[in-house]
């Protein structure tokens, strides 16, 4: 009976990081197709604005998410395009992808 708990859990684990790693995979794909093209992480991507790769040790979930709906806000002169339209579900595998950024 303990042997099929654990085996149990330890199938639950690997399914949970299974689907945590294709979120962040999900996450890097609107990163790309969004914010690559001015935003580099690890040096790749574009130089139009600031480098990306340490954005979560800066800004929580919140402050990213304000950024990203309203970037003239914190910044009136910026460049940057709102993201607010962006559908939710493309938004959060976003912000998700930009909190592993550390």
């Amino acid at each position: 009976m303990k042997r099929a708990i654990t085996l149990i859990a330890a199938f639950a684990a690997v399914a949970l990081l299974t689907v945590a790693a294709q979120a962040e995979n999900k996450g890097e794909q609107v990163f790309n197709q969004k914010c690559a093209m001015c935003h580099a992480v690890k040096g790749k991507g574009g130089k139009i604005g600031p480098e990306l790769t340490k954005i979560s040790a800066r800004l929580g979930e919140k402050d990213l998410r304000a950024k990203l709906e309203n970037p003239k806000k914190a910044n009136p002169a910026t460049s940057m395009p709102a993201f607010k339209n962006l559908p939710k579900a493309d938004l959060d595998l976003l912000i998700g992808y930009l909190k592993t950024l550390r």
